[in-house]
């Protein structure tokens, strides 16, 4: 049933130019700022619509992932984790392990 429903989201999508962006963050984002998020993917892919899902994950720090495209292909990620990430093989050191 689940790929049913999968597959008619899909084609609901194409038929209205519909892009699905999921935003990931560590709290729920204001509707102000989604709708800033919505208006800077529908530019970014040229979709009629954009359709903001909303995740949380207390694993990203701060800041907050971006992705949409087919399957989820493409990423934003504005999180405080990917710029440790990034830090941390600047400098060729061990990964940095955060409890948080």
């Amino acid at each position: 049933m689940t790929q049913i429903v999968r597959e008619f989201e899909n084609a609901f999508n194409s038929l209205t130019g519909t892009e699905v962006a999921t935003v990931t963050s560590v709290v729920q984002l204001e509707s102000q700022d989604l709708a800033q998020i919505a208006q800077q993917v529908q530019n970014l892919t040229g979709a009629k619509n954009v359709r903001v899902k909303t995740r949380i994950d207390p694993e990203l720090i701060a800041g907050f992932t971006i992705q949409y495209g087919r399957d989820g292909s493409s990423l934003i990620d504005m999180s405080v984790r990917k710029q440790i990430e990034e830090i941390t093989s600047e400098f060729e050191m061990p990964a940095v392990t955060l409890d948080v």
